[in-house]
């Protein structure tokens, strides 16, 4: 039979519109640009596959247009919501790059100078070391300022002030190093500068974010972090129970804390390239790209990080050897990480967001590199197999750098062999890490000295030692992800005369108090343990690695390392207490324990979290407030959460010295019930 003309436009009609909706989900992609959508498809399923994310969403612009873009894998399993253009990932520290902008706008404002002081305009900022008043607010940008590092929780509702928490930190902190002397990566400079910028702008910061950068570049789909401001946004699913965890709350904005798409971070991205959208003065953006190199990175052998405003780097050695001027900012968080990549000249930009602890940088690096064959540009070739290095004498200048060093977490202690033909790295134990361990010392690695460096063939590791004034230092030479040089650990002199606290506090747990319910700990414990060396009379461990200053406080004994915090102890009511950072702790020893039946618990009127301990192991079932949280901790040195009700309500199995642990609100009742 024939179709009559009618029913032919109608078969034509519909043909036309199923295509057109077909289109809608298939993923952008130039077929010029089949190296670039090879790579992220590649390195992205892997990361999925191999259980580092869930999530993840890419995309490349070239010239100002998007040549590739797609989603990868569920935004939301149980509602079969899967990643799509719009949908929303915490990009963490890449909110850095949108903090040093709006610094930009108000010097090209002249509303500040980068070379006044911060306390110019924040003079409610004090510290207990005088030389913060040197702290100028370009030293917050390039990580130079020397403030301690990090002064927020990480959570899954909006908590406290942060501003006011970091005031109150910095008052009783001094500095890690002098101010302008060396780039340490350094959150708290950041969340200054939001001070900064809230005060001359008169604007909530990401308010003036959104009316000077995100509608001017018509990034749409540009707020603060997922847990503040829902919608199409990207879970985070725990790893090993599969279970969605709450949205994450990052308060601590210019730090860490808006959540884009890959497409919004692009067009940002474009702004700072030859032939974008210009938000900021050409002079501005000449300072957003120039090197700012500090004293200490002047004198290592290579290429160093930290190096310029904002970026984690703008200078890497494998790619300038090629021609090409890569910048980049990485962000991670507790459950997100983002990679941002731009070659400002060739204006290109590549941003890959994943839901999980997967490298960004990574995954977009990867992803670069195929964008580059499809340009027809250079592509850094892939490091060489070389046979293992001849072993020299080592120079005898070089004896200086035997002795104890820290890497910001733990001691080493560093040896060379008798032969003079290589040297020994290891962890350094206290006592009470040897008797559990049955060992006279740690884990260590081997180095064979070879042409001015020490190599570790095993491990691909090269690294050389430096000294700067009076410390000294190992550092990675030429890291294999970055190519530049890193400094790995630094030297801890042994005391001259070594002090003490007032109580021994080796291999004593303590349990952290003041961390509300919602705080995100995804399969971490909310425990800390001290240590003493017996080898390191004077230096301790607690969260950093310390040296003792008098009875009841200790400092930084790692001033080359992000995130160092000094301690203070004291006894309350009969009970050790140890303040760290923002955390307060208090000592394991003096818990109650849980008793069989029912165990009412009750948050008192200062809020901290209460704790028991389980003596034989036993079944446990919970009865919750609205909002409380309840987490089982392993204990006896292993101090794995076994239980978080974030994630289940089931009745669980505690073994004996576990501990139960109890937050809430002030008034809040809990009952833990033993069989």
């Amino acid at each position: 039979m024939m179709l009559n003309r009618r029913v032919i436009r109608l078969l034509f009609f519909v043909l036309f519109l199923t295509c057109f909706v077909l289109l809608l989900f298939i993923p952008t992609a130039d077929m010029k640009y089949v190296n670039t959508a090879e790579s992220a498809r590649e390195s992205v399923w892997r990361a999925i596959t191999s259980g580092g994310c869930s999530s993840a969403t890419v995309a490349v612009m070239d010239g100002g247009k998007f040549v590739y873009s797609e989603g990868f894998g569920a935004a939301n399993r149980k509602d079969g919501r899967n990643v799509n253009k719009t949908t929303r990932f915490n990009v963490g520290s890449t909110s850095k790059i949108f903090t040093a902008t709006a610094l930009l706008m108000l010097v090209d404002e002249e509303k500040i100078s980068l070379d006044d002081p911060v306390t110019k305009y924040l003079p409610e900022f004090t510290m207990k070391d005088d030389r913060y008043r040197d702290i100028t607010v370009r030293m917050l940008m390039n990580h130079s300022s020397g403030l301690p590092g990090s002064s927020f929780f990480f959570c899954y509702t909006p908590h406290g002030d942060t501003h006011k928490m970091l005031l109150e930190r910095l008052k009783e902190s001094n500095l890690k190093h002098a101010p302008g002397e060396m780039g340490v990566y350094c959150n708290d400079g950041f969340t200054l500068a939001e001070m900064i910028i809230e005060k001359i702008s008169g604007q909530k910061f990401i308010a003036f974010l959104s009316e000077r950068i995100f509608r001017p570049l018509k990034m749409h789909n540009t707020y603060a972090s997922v847990g503040e401001v829902s919608g199409d946004i990207a879970d985070f699913y725990d790893p090993q129970s599969g279970e969605k965890l709450p949205p994450e709350v990052i308060l601590v904005h210019a730090a860490g804390g808006l959540s884009s798409t890959a497409e919004d971070m692009c067009r940002f991205a474009d702004s700072f390239c030859s032939g974008g959208k210009k938000i900021l003065s050409n002079r501005s953006l000449e300072e957003m790209l120039k090197s700012q190199p500090t004293p200490f990175s002047s004198k290592l052998r290579g290429s160093h990080l930290l190096d310029s405003f904002g970026w984690d780097y703008s200078y890497l050695p494998n790619y300038d050897s090629l021609g090409i001027d890569l910048y980049s900012k990485t962000g991670g968080t507790g459950a997100y990480s983002t990679g941002l990549l731009i070659i400002p000249d060739k204006r290109l930009a590549v941003v890959a967001s994943l839901s999980g602890r997967t490298s960004g940088e990574y995954v977009a690096r990867s992803i670069l590199d195929g964008l580059l064959k499809d340009k027809g540009l250079p592509v850094p070739s892939k490091q060489k197999v070389v046979c293992p290095p001849e072993a020299e004498i080592i120079r005898h200048e070089l004896d200086i750098f035997e002795g104890f060093y820290t890497n910001g977490g733990n001691f080493i202690k560093i040896k060379f062999d008798s032969d003079r033909k290589g040297m020994k790295t290891t962890d350094v134990l206290s006592d009470s890490d040897k008797i559990f361990h049955g060992a006279a010392e740690g884990a260590g690695s081997h180095f064979v000295y070879s042409n001015g460096s020490f190599v570790a063939f095993d491990i691909n590791f090269s690294g050389y030692f430096l000294k700067d004034e009076e410390h000294l230092c190992f550092v990675s030479e030429k890291d294999p992800l970055y190519g530049a040089d890193v400094v790995m650990c630094q030297s801890v002199p042994k005391l001259a005369n070594p002090k003490k606290l007032f109580t021994d506090v080796d291999g004593k747990l303590w349990l952290m108090r003041n961390l509300p319910a919602s705080s995100q700990f995804s399969r971490e414990a909310p425990v800390a343990k001290s240590s003493t060396f017996k080898e390191l009379p004077g230096y301790l461990t607690l969260v950093s690695p310390l040296r003792v200053e008098d009875e009841h406080n200790a400092s930084y004994a790692a001033p080359f390392f992000r995130d160092q915090s000094e301690l203070s102890i004291y006894e309350k009511d009969g009970v050790l207490w140890a303040k760290s950072n923002v955390f307060l702790f208090s000592d394991a020893n003096a818990v109650q324990s849980i008793k069989t039946g029912e165990n009412a618990i009750v948050i008192e009127k200062e809020g901290l979290s209460e704790w028991r301990r389980v003596e034989s192991g036993t079944l446990l079932s919970f009865e919750l407030p609205f909002d409380g949280r309840i987490m089982v901790i392993a204990g006896d040195r292993d101090n794995s959460v076994i239980y978080d009700s974030i994630l289940s309500t089931d009745e669980i199995y505690a073994p004996p010295g576990s501990y139960v642990a109890s937050f809430g609100l002030v008034g809040d009742k809990f009952t833990v019930i033993s069989k």
